[in-house]
C-alpha cells in the first residue's frame, strides 16, 4: 500500500451495500409511516363525519313529526351513539415551525370571526364562506377573500386540507339548515 492510501477510509463493496440495503430499508419504512399517517388521517375524518351526522340527525329530529316518546328515545339512541363516537380520540399530529403556527392561529382567529359573522347575520354568510373556501383552492369558482388567502397560504399543507375540508362541511351544513349555523364548530386544531 502506497504512503498516500495511508490514513483514507476506504469504502469497500460489502460497506456500499450494506449502506444500500439499510437505505432501502428506511425507504420501505417511510413509506409505511406515510401510509399509517393517512389511514389515522381517514379515521380522524371518518369520526368527524359521524359526530356531525350525529349532530344534524339530532336537528333534524326535533322538527321531524314523530311522537314525543320517539322522538325521545331516538334522541337517547344518537346521544349514546355521539358519546361513544367522542370517546374514539385519533390523533394525528402536524409539525409545524413558529410561522406556521402563527399563521395557523391567525387563520383560526379569523375562522372564529366567520362563525361569529354567520351566526349574527345569515344573510350573504354564504358568499362569504365561499370567499374563504376560494381562498384555499388552487382555481377559485368565484370571489376570493385576499386576507384569508394570505393567512392560509402560510399554514402547512396539511392545515390547508383540514381548513378546506371543515369550509366544505360548513357551506354544506349551511346550505342544508340556514338555521341552525349556531350549533357549528369552524375552527382546526
Amino acid at each position: 500500500m502506497a504512503d498516500t492510501d495511508r490514513g483514507k477510509f476506504m469504502r469497500t463493496e460489502s460497506m456500499a451495500n450494506n449502506t444500500d440495503r439499510l437505505i432501502t430499508m428506511l425507504d420501505l419504512i417511510e413509506k409505511r409511516v406515510e401510509a399509517l399517517r393517512e389511514q389515522a388521517q381517514a379515521m380522524e375524518q371518518e369520526k368527524d363525519t359521524l359526530v356531525s351526522l350525529l349532530q344534524q340527525f339530532n336537528l333534524q329530529v326535533d322538527e321531524s313529526s314523530v311522537s314525543t316518546g320517539e322522538r325521545e328515545e331516538i334522541t337517547i339512541t344518537a346521544d349514546r351513539l355521539l358519546c361513544r363516537c367522542l370517546t374514539v380520540d385519533i390523533s394525528v399530529m402536524t409539525v409545524r415551525n413558529q410561522e406556521q403556527e402563527a399563521a395557523l392561529g391567525k387563520t383560526n382567529k379569523m375562522l372564529e370571526e366567520l362563525s361569529q359573522k354567520v351566526k349574527n347575520d345569515t344573510n350573504g354568510s354564504k358568499e362569504l364562506v365561499e370567499s374563504y373556501l376560494n381562498a384555499c383552492l388552487t382555481e377559485a369558482s368565484g370571489a376570493v377573500d385576499r386576507k384569508f388567502q394570505a393567512a392560509i397560504i402560510e399554514c402547512t399543507a396539511d392545515d390547508q386540507k383540514k381548513v378546506r375540508k371543515h369550509l366544505r362541511e360548513f357551506l354544506n351544513f349551511l346550505e342544508s339548515t340556514e338555521s341552525k349555523v349556531k350549533d357549528y364548530k369552524l375552527t382546526v386544531e
